[in-house]
Formats: structure tokens, C-alpha cells, sequence
């Protein structure tokens, strides 16, 4: 398969080179990714910016924007290549529940929604206890075994979640849990703010990705772009 990789937290990233290292051993790997760390920047593209793509090795580049400009720029700057899907990661640290709001990750596999194939996106809870290189064998384990071919995931956004200590037989499909409250914006002076910490898991009950990973499974979920809430739509139907 033909492959464009990208991630959020840089091209200097652990995830992102042990995952191309896996990859390329079967497959065609191609790398597009911002420069520097991006994370937290969900899809926000850089409409008033000009942006400078660097050719750091053969088949790798990097660019001074967004994970969601790399993707969407890449797709143009490599037209020549006819990618069957993006995949985005490993990246450091997890993306469950509401965290796809914001992350970067997951807009950079959004990017390649209308491939082919539908885009992957895949974090690692924590890689205090298990490696990046790890976690990149047991992805592509998934990878082969799961994801390709796989008819139900087909048209959707995939985001895996793989825990802290996974066995890659241990494989739940979820839905998204949901954080509580996050912490308050922290005053540092009169003029300067830092965003506070992202709240605790409080929607962690059986059947979500913040379950899966507790129990030490992979948790896949498939995700979709339609916000709409239909409960409500319908209701107003029916009452005009």
C-alpha cells in the first residue's frame, strides 16, 4: 500500500520514526509532518500563512504548520502518488474520549478522509512502559490483521488507542468516553494565561476507549465528522 504518514508532535518524534520503520518493511511509506511540535492544534489550517515544506530525507518531509496542513498540503505536493490512505502517529500519549476534539493527531488523519481507505490515527497511552518500537510492531500487527480489508470500517475515521501494557490479541471496539471539567486557565501575570489540564475520565463505563485501555486492550474506535444531534433534530421534527 501506498502510505502518507504524518503525525502532531513533529518529524523529530520517537512515534512517528519507529511507525515508518514498521511500515516501510511493507509498504510504501511516504512522510509528511509538521517541523516542530504541533500538538493540541486540532484542524486548523493555515489560510494566511505560506508555508515551507523541507525535503529532510527521500520520501520525507516536514512543514512549518499544522499536522492538518502537512496532510492536506502533502496530498497536493505528491499528487503524482495515488495513496490508498494516511495514517497519523504514534502519537506520545493518549487520544480517548474528548481529547479528539483537540487533537492533532486525529485532524491529520481527518485530512485523508477521502482516500481510499479511511485514515488512522494511533496514540500511545504511555510510553513509560512500553517502547515506541513496541507499540509501532503491535499497530502493524493490528494494522494487517484487523484494519485492511476489514468491510465495517470502512468510510469512517479510525482512532486506536494502544495501553500501557497491551496484549495484541486483547482488542475492544469502543465508543468515546468523555472527560469531566477541565482545569481552570492558570494566571501566570496581569497579561499572560496557560491552559489548565484536561479533565479526569468520568465517562469510563464498559464499551468505552478509556475502558478498553484500563483492561489493557487496543481500543479501536470509529469515528465520524457529522455533529449533528439528530436526537434533538428528530424531536423538533416532530413536534411542528
Amino acid at each position: 500500500m501506498k502510505i502518507l504518514l504524518s503525525n502532531d508532535d513533529g518529524y523529530d518524534s520517537e512515534g512517528i520514526i519507529q511507525l515508518y520503520n514498521v511500515l516501510s518493511s511493507k509498504h510504501e511509506v511516504y512522510i509528511f509532518c509538521p517541523c516542530v511540535n504541533r500538538s493540541a492544534s486540532s484542524s486548523c489550517l493555515s489560510v494566511k500563512k505560506d508555508l515551507k515544506i523541507e525535503k529532510k530525507e527521500s520520501n520525507h518531509y516536514t512543514v512549518d504548520g499544522t499536522p492538518a496542513d502537512s496532510v492536506h498540503i502533502g496530498l497536493n505536493y505528491l499528487s503524482n502518488i495515488d495513496f490508498d490512505l494516511v495514517i497519523a502517529g504514534i502519537n506520545s500519549g493518549p487520544n480517548l474520549g474528548d481529547d479528539v476534539i483537540y487533537s492533532g493527531t486525529v485532524a491529520a488523519a481527518i485530512e485523508g478522509r477521502h482516500l481510499k481507505n479511511s485514515p488512522i490515527a494511533v496514540s500511545l497511552v504511555n510510553n513509560a512502559e512500553i517502547s515506541f518500537k513496541d507499540a509501532a510492531e503491535i499497530f502493524c500487527f493490528i494494522f494487517e490483521k484487523e484494519i485492511i480489508g476489514n468491510k465495517y470500517l470502512e468510510k469512517t475515521i479510525i482512532n486506536i488507542n494502544i495501553p500501557k501494557k497491551p496484549n495484541p490479541s486483547k482488542i475492544s471496539y469502543t465508543k468515546l468516553g468523555y472527560r469531566g471539567l477541565p482545569n481552570p486557565a492558570i494566571k501566570i501575570n496581569e497579561d499572560f494565561y496557560q491552559i489548565g489540564d484536561a479533565g479526569i475520565p468520568v465517562g469510563v463505563n464498559e464499551g468505552t476507549d478509556f475502558y478498553a485501555v484500563r483492561k489493557g486492550h487496543v481500543s479501536i474506535t470509529p469515528i465520524t465528522l457529522d455533529l449533528t444531534n439528530y436526537k434533538i433534530l428528530e424531536s423538533i421534527k416532530n413536534e411542528r
